[in-house]
């Protein structure tokens, strides 16, 4: 199951924390949360915050390479907070950290 939530801090950070399992069929509820923070007036930074996401698969890799295309468009810098386990090995594996910024 997945679920994601989103939130705005009114400064120019918006938070999209993640749970569960992002697969190919979590793509549907994903998107329009990720439309959401991209249209965020003033928004300078999208957090993902992985800290409850138990599992990705290479869907979920392309969908965050997606965002981030489409965030750089807009001058809007995707960072990844939180990642553990198997997700941040997954992410280690695709060369994430060469493509974002991780935070703590």
């Amino acid at each position: 199951m997945f679920s994601i939530e989103k939130h705005d801090d009114g400064e120019g950070t918006v938070t999209l924390s993640l749970s569960g399992q992002f697969d190919f069929n979590a793509y549907s509820e994903f998107k329009p949360k990720q439309t959401e923070a991209l249209d965020t007036p003033g928004a300078k930074y999208i957090v993902l915050d992985l800290s409850k996401l138990d599992y990705l698969d290479s869907a979920a890799l392309g969908t965050l390479l997606l965002l981030r295309e489409k965030a750089q468009d807009r001058s809007i810098e995707i960072l990844i907070r939180g990642a553990t386990g198997v997700v941040q090995e997954i992410l280690e594996i695709a060369h994430f950290q060469r493509m974002f910024r991780f935070i703590d």
